[in-house]
């Protein structure tokens, strides 16, 4: 991660807690941009500089995606298109890491990852681009989290556990050692995945079931 400022992209709950982080880091936060005009600023002392038309990439500073994980945040998909759409253009998206973090040796990082307030990321993981560790997110040995997955508050990935691109581990779940999810599934809040089975879609309940079997 660069030591220069940072933009917050996305002024709502996610890119306040974002913008927390980075200050805790140390980091120089210039404030938020938001597409809504009316926006309130998404933590006190932190200006809201306007829509992200008004960035400009040779101005000196890193952007951080402050786009929520699900819900009105606007999920994966918007998260990454913000994403992509402002790397064509030329800026580059820094990640977090919460000075609470626990990150092991030999784990890979992606420089975007967001690594937030005590989380625990455990020797041999992998966590691709785009990627949120959100808060007291255990990730346990050899784990793979793929690009722009979200781990949600309160998550616990047993060891060997493989995340794909795009999904959604929601609070409180318990994904058991060894499960492999394939792109695009969503996890419940507080489910325990044993077998994940196939194919996109989502997974509820202690067992995990997908919406609409028995």
């Amino acid at each position: 991660m660069s030591g220069r400022p940072v933009i917050v992209v996305g002024a709502g709950g996610h890119g306040a807690v974002v913008a927390d982080a980075l200050l805790a880091e140390g980091r120089a936060v210039l404030g938020f941009v938001d597409p809504d005009s009316d926006a309130a600023s998404g933590l006190p002392g932190l200006d809201l500089l306007g829509s992200d038309d008004s960035l400009d990439p040779q101005a000196g500073y890193d952007l951080a995606n402050g786009i929520g994980g699900t819900g009105t945040g606007g999920g994966p998909d918007l998260r990454r298109r913000v994403q992509e759409r402002l790397e064509a253009l030329g800026f580059r998206f820094t990640g977090v890491r919460h000075p609470s973090a626990v990150v092991a040796s030999h784990v890979a990082v992606a420089d975007d990852v967001q690594l937030l307030a005590r989380s625990v990321i455990q020797t041999g993981a992998w966590i691709g681009t785009g990627a949120i560790i959100n808060t007291g997110v255990i990730i346990e040995h050899g784990c793979r989290i793929g690009p722009f997955a979200h781990c949600a508050s309160g998550a616990i990935l047993c060891g060997d556990v493989e995340i794909g691109e795009g999904s959604h581990i929601g609070a409180g779940a318990v994904i058991r050692q060894g499960v492999r999810l394939e792109a695009g599934v969503v996890v419940g809040a507080g489910a325990v995945v044993l077998d994940a089975g196939s194919g996109a879609g989502m997974l509820i309940g202690v067992p995990a079931r997908r919406r609409g079997q028995a």
